[in-house]
């Protein structure tokens, strides 16, 4: 039976420690030997996990994906190294990769949702170099709000798939509820009031519109810490494109300027995602 490589650091490190150096004493039958190949390549997969991490944290994708490689090698089904060297190679410009990757995590665990949320924010990228798929975005989506309900990520990206598959009604309920749930999101309700913008309600427009700015404007948290749905860089700096490891909105961009002391008024805020989703619609062939 193959030994399992998910053990812990601080486990692995105990195990090794007390294998009997002879004879076997002590040790249960068909346990692995602290000399053994099976207990090797537990050793080797946590050094080139590590390896993995610490280069990636240092923002070398790079070398870090060729760790993960390494450490897939020995393990193929580790869901962390899955998850991470598809991040690293869409940070490589590598999508079609990465999407394997992302594809690879979802078949080994179908209950990851931050395997799903991967898989739908690469096939819902505005990045021309990235594939656009909105019908397996909106399910991958789909999926990880089923899992983690809690989660307003999916809610966002699902409103804006919807938003551009032309499903308003539906587009509507999902950005107020990401918006509701996430009160320092901006995108939630900029998205939102765009809707009602394109309905013909002005002042529902500009209710979360507004809701908007001042979430755009909100102060950054504590030394400079983001979490979810923050805008503010540490010393108060306008958004910048994201690098998170869910990349790029569709819409994102037309939310940013909101921070901005002269910012965009209303009807040319909206105006410019309609031309968005316009341009969108052309490269995804809909």
């Amino acid at each position: 039976m193959r030994t399992s490589l998910r053990l812990s650091r601080p486990l692995l490190a105990l195990a090794v420690a007390a294998a009997p150096a002879s004879f076997g004493c002590g040790r249960q039958a068909g346990e692995p030997s602290a000399a053994s190949p099976e207990r090797a390549a537990v050793v080797r997969f946590w050094e080139r996990l590590g390896e993995a991490t610490t280069l990636r944290m240092k923002g070398d994708c790079a070398a870090a994906e060729r760790a993960y490689e390494a450490a897939l090698a020995l393990d193929p089904r580790h869901e962390d190294a899955l998850y991470y060297v598809g991040q690293c190679l869409r940070e490589l410009g590598r999508p079609l990769d990465a999407r394997k990757a992302f594809s690879r995590l979802v078949e080994t665990n179908p209950a990851s949702a931050r395997g799903h949320l991967a898989l739908g924010a690469l096939l819902a990228s505005p990045d021309p170099l990235e594939p656009l798929d909105l019908d397996a975005a909106e399910r991958h989506f789909r999926r990880a709000h089923e899992i983690n309900a809690e989660e307003t990520g999916p809610m966002l990206r699902l409103g804006e798939v919807l938003l551009m598959r032309g499903r308003v009604g539906e587009a509507r309920g999902w950005l107020e509820a990401a918006a509701n749930t996430n009160p320092k999101s901006v995108e939630a309700p900029f998205l939102a009031g765009y809707v009602l913008w394109e309905s013909g309600d002005g002042l529902g427009a500009r209710s979360f519109y507004e809701k908007a700015r001042r979430a755009s404007q909100a102060e950054a948290p504590p030394q400079g810490v983001l979490g979810e749905g923050d805008r503010k860089g540490p010393r108060g700096t306008a958004a910048q494109p994201l690098t998170s490891p869910m990349g790029r909105t569709l819409f994102g961009e037309d939310s940013w300027p909101l921070s901005q002391a002269l910012a965009p008024k209303m009807d040319a805020a909206y105006r410019a995602v309609r031309e968005r989703r316009r341009l969108l619609l052309l490269r995804s062939g809909a």
